[in-house]
């Protein structure tokens, strides 16, 4: 009986002893992943499989306690990822240097036994909400060196259990007012070397708060801060030397030494509006918001005159504003709103209004435009009567009468620089020059009808008829008693004493038969006509034909000793009376 009782005993143990070596085996060999190492540490199922080229957490038994795969780059992690491979026993993860991005916020969903997590030196630069959402047992949760810049609202959700949080080394600038209200028994938080300024002290009224680090921020030791810095050198609840970075005049200083009443904020003053639009014998109302510590004193100017005295009836009020501590980095309860109501608007509170702000810390000032709407008057149209057409009809006459005036004007200036004036010649000296033809161009008689054909001088200036023929300037000579007219040039030295003066004029014929141009009264020396007809000037210096058929001088008694004869065809015309005989 004895015997059977044995053999029963050893056929348990090997049964046993079998099966264990077979569980074992399953765990240890690491599901046949050859850069993953399992074995027993410090009591705990390990899975090492750091530094492997992962691309995603390995399928290990699900008897794994601790996942070591830092140095892999997973760079995200995607939803219930270690749900779905088995690993629900996990009660150590490591992560660090995993290269990660992103997150799903139900990436650790279901593991419900999880005491440690590390996801430091990777690139997240946004925590989801919640992320540890289910992950009740946390004690400690390392998320240092990423690149995090805030902390929003409730970013951590209950976790009762969670003693420690490592924020070291992030870009943090800000954190929430109510980021970490959840971990009631937080005791270390670790904020070493972040972008913090400052730090509101709600935000650390946690019971178990034991231990912050806050080394290596640029704190700007100003009325933002002030609360916070009184709070935590009373709390003791850091051992570490914190200096001010801001402003320049605290810069270096240590908390310990910065005067609470020294940390203000110049006051701020911003307008609701620049410009009001009111209307006469209607309420109004506009105001400003101002911050700063210590508590600035308002005053409100109209025109640069403090509204208690002037004569505008108006009223001011002042109220507390809260902030959006998400977003506003001022400390609450320094807002107030500043109203100024106006009870019956009227001309004279049209102006500039000034929203003023002054303490110990600085001045600052906002205008608002107070408006009113310019009155208008309209005017019935009517028709017009008749002393009022009477009225246009005349002052239209009159604008065009003087456009006229002007035209005349300019016309008669016009003329007078392009046609140099004349005069008439007298009876005596018409006679003389209707006798004178002189046939130019070497044509016949016959061929006189053309105006061409003629040298004319220009008849008298009054006749305004129009020209058919333009001559080119001339010179005539009119000689008189010597010594009141300079000597004339060598060519026209004659010898009797007489002097000369040489006048150019513009002459012009009409080409029809019997009419010739005027002269000056006195003799008339007809100039020469060019070979090549009308469009060829003057020659003003060769021998002249006159009407005696002198071809110098046109005076009866010159001698015409030296004179050459004319190439010009002359007509034999009748002698000049016996009165043309000197000036």
């Amino acid at each position: 009986m004895s015997m059977r009782v044995a053999w029963a005993r050893w056929y348990w143990i090997v049964i046993f002893t079998t099966c264990a070596a077979r569980t074992g085996s399953d765990w240890l060999d690491c599901a046949n992943i050859a850069t993953c190492h399992c074995k027993w540490s410090s009591g705990k199922k390990t899975a090492m499989c750091a530094s492997s080229d992962l691309r995603r957490p390995p399928a290990l038994s699900s008897d794994i306690q601790v996942l070591d795969i830092h140095d892999n780059p997973l760079r995200s992690l995607p939803q219930e990822v270690f749900k779905n491979i088995g690993l629900l026993n996990l009660q150590r993860l490591n992560l660090r240097a995993t290269s990660l991005r992103s997150i799903h916020p139900d990436a650790f969903l279901e593991l419900t036994i999880l005491v440690e997590v590390d996801l430091g030196d990777n690139d997240l630069s946004h925590l989801p909400k919640d992320i540890f959402r289910g992950n009740e047992r946390l004690r400690l949760v390392v998320l240092s060196n990423n690149p995090l810049t805030t902390l929003i609202a409730d970013q951590f959700p209950s976790l009762p259990h969670l003693r420690m949080l490592i924020l070291d080394g992030c870009r943090l600038r800000s954190i929430h007012t109510n980021a970490l209200r959840n971990l009631k028994a937080l005791e270390t938080i670790d904020l070493r070397r972040n972008q913090l300024t400052f730090l509101r002290l709600v935000t650390f009224s946690l019971p178990a708060l034991k231990t912050i680090s806050l080394s290596g921020n640029p704190w700007r030791c100003d009325c933002r801060l002030r609360e916070f810095k009184d709070w935590f050198l009373d709390s003791k609840l850091g051992t570490e030397e914190l200096l001010c970075v801001e402003p320049s005049t605290k810069a270096g200083m240590k908390w310990k030494h910065v005067p609470s009443e020294s940390m203000s904020c110049p006051p701020e003053v911003k307008s609701s509006t620049l410009v009001v639009r009111a209307e006469v014998g209607v309420a109004t109302s506009f105001g400003c918001w101002v911050h700063g510590i210590p508590k600035p004193q308002i005053t409100w100017l109209f025109d640069g005159v403090d509204v208690h005295n002037s004569s505008v009836d108006c009223d001011m009020e002042e109220t507390e504003t809260t902030i959006d501590d998400e977003v506003d980095e001022r400390v609450p309860g320094s807002i107030r709103w500043v109203n100024v109501t106006l009870f019956n608007v009227t001309s004279s509170a049209a102006g500039e209004w000034t929203c003023l702000a002054k303490s110990v810390a600085g001045e600052a000032r906002a205008i608002i435009s107070l408006v009113l709407p310019r009155s208008q008057t309209a005017t019935a149209r009517t028709a017009p009567g008749i002393p009022q057409l009477l009225g246009v009809v005349f002052g239209a006459l009159g604008i065009l009468a003087t456009l006229g005036f002007i035209g005349a004007v300019a016309c008669w200036h016009l003329r007078r620089r392009t046609v140099p004036p004349s005069r008439s010649f007298t009876d005596q000296e018409k006679r003389l020059i209707d006798a004178s033809v002189v046939v130019s161009c070497d044509r016949s008689i016959g061929n006189m009808a053309s105006p061409c054909d003629f040298e004319l001088t220009e008849q008298s200036l009054g006749d305004d008829q129009p020209r058919t023929c333009g001559f080119d300037p001339v010179h005539i000579t009119i000689e008189g008693t010597p010594g009141i007219f300079p000597p004339p040039p060598a060519e026209f030295a004659v010898p009797v004493p007489y002097g000369n003066i040489f006048i150019s004029v513009q002459v012009a014929g009409r080409g029809e038969p019997g009419k010739y141009p005027d002269l000056l009264s006195g003799g008339a020396t007809l100039p020469r006509r060019n070979r090549s007809c009308c469009a060829a000037p003057y020659d003003n210096m060769g021998p002249r034909v006159t009407a005696t058929g002198s071809s110098t001088w046109s005076l009866p008694g010159a001698s015409s000793e030296h004179v050459e004869p004319s190439e010009t065809p002359v007509l034999t015309l009748p002698p000049p009376p016996p009165e043309f005989v000197s000036l």
